[in-house]
């Protein structure tokens, strides 16, 4: 499937092929394509892969560019997208409770994931440490999550035992928060029965009111939030709220970010097909 160009043609895995063709990497590499968990199954794999001694350095990352007519009318003939005719910049707005769906993006994002030791051997520039990850299916319906937010909650608890956390311990999650009804306010149960009493102690974000919904880059570009709120001790606001919705009754920090002492947080992606996936960052000491 190679011409004799230096050009990979496109395909399943070209995304991580032509990476490798551009700067010569012959280690582990391969494409996944899991809805809008697939930039954070990435920054996952990567970890799972280090751990297992397979690399030192991986590229992890998703993009895409979905903004076409074929893509936008699949996804409107499904009604899932948002219909809100005001400010098109207000559309996309995270537990707002006249929140109405999601508004398609596109976007990119890329971490290097590098093993630690490795990483200080060579005086690399660190923002964050990749601690913790989960993956599992809800097995339910293509579009709407289980109404229990059972997998979601797996997920999270997963990825705190992976990292050898408590709930007590995150500062800050980065939610999913697509912008529709369902996801929103099931995605809020989810957390608070992962976090207990806690919750009122920790901020919860949706940040796609900034890039709207770019699929299956969304979990990388967050993953990259993450690390940078880490690095700043920032937590970024979830913009175009204006209406509180009881069903996500949360600190979604709204419309202005604050510092903060943060020093493990976590991102979730609930994506179509029941695919969630949880990932933990901590504070390089």
């Amino acid at each position: 499937m190679r011409s004799g160009s230096r050009n990979a043609e496109v395909f399943g895995g070209s995304a991580h092929s032509n990476i490798a063709i551009e700067f010569g990497f012959r280690g582990v590499g391969t494409t996944n394509s899991n809805s809008c968990a697939s930039g954070t199954v990435s920054v996952g794999e990567a970890l799972r892969y280090i751990r297992d001694d397979f690399a030192d350095v991986i590229v992890a990352g998703g993009a895409e560019a979905p903004l076409t007519a074929i893509t936008i009318g699949a996804f409107d003939i499904i009604k899932t997208m948002s219909r809100w005719a005001g400010d098109p910049t207000l559309a996309c707005r995270p537990f707002d409770l006249l929140r109405d769906g999601f508004v398609m993006g596109e976007g990119g994002a890329s971490l290097i994931v590098e093993e630690l030791e490795h990483a200080r051997a060579r005086g690399a520039r660190m923002y964050a440490e990749v601690l913790g990850y989960s993956l599992n299916n809800d097995a339910f319906h293509m579009t709407s999550p289980l109404p229990d937010g059972e997998s979601c909650i797996r997920a999270m608890r997963e990825a705190l035992a992976d990292a050898q956390l408590t709930p007590e311990q995150i500062d800050y999650v980065n939610a999913h928060a697509s912008s529709t009804q369902l996801n929103d306010s099931t995605e809020t149960t989810s957390i608070k029965q992962v976090f207990g009493e806690h919750v009122q102690r920790i901020a919860v974000s949706g940040t796609k009111g900034y890039y709207a919904h770019p699929l299956g880059a969304t979990g990388a570009i967050e993953a990259a939030i993450c690390a940078l709120a880490l690095d700043r001790q920032w937590i970024p606001p979830t913009i175009n709220y204006e209406n509180p919705d009881p069903a996500c009754d949360l600190d979604i920090v709204p419309n202005h970010g604050r510092a903060a002492e943060l020093n493990y947080v976590m991102s979730n992606s609930f994506g179509f097909g029941g695919i969630n996936a949880s990932v933990i960052l901590g504070r390089v000491r």
